[in-house]
């Protein structure tokens, strides 16, 4: 086959697939503000994530629920891919310093990640 012949396909096949939604889908892509103590968390369906987060101050603890992937240290910078296998959440937290901790504003973006 023609190298020319080869990339038409190629091309044709990958329109198809960016037409059809399949692919790597952001979930969330939000900027948040957590307290001293404060938590947010957010149900997750099975399958396989990447989380990317940057905070502010102290930084902030990463657990993932119902996954083998381990829960993080305070941190103001981090990222993982995860596997889900079953219905779980992530939790996103600001520990507490007795209360008299401070805020943090933490960027956070989850991507679910095609599977083959």
């Amino acid at each position: 086959m023609r190298a020319s012949a080869l990339f038409g396909i190629t091309l044709t096949i990958l329109s198809v697939l960016a037409c059809s939604g399949i692919g790597d889908r952001v979930i969330i892509d939000e900027l948040i503000t957590l307290d001293d103590g404060q938590s947010r968390i957010f149900k997750l369906d099975p399958g396989r994530y990447k989380l990317d987060i940057t905070a502010s101050n102290d930084g902030v603890s990463v657990e993932w629920l119902g996954s083998s992937c381990p829960k993080s240290d305070q941190k103001k910078e981090y990222s993982l891919i995860c596997e889900m296998p079953k219905d779980g959440q992530l939790i996103i937290s600001n520990p507490t310093v007795l209360g008299l901790g401070r805020s943090s504003t933490v960027t956070i973006k989850l991507t679910k990640l095609q599977t083959l």
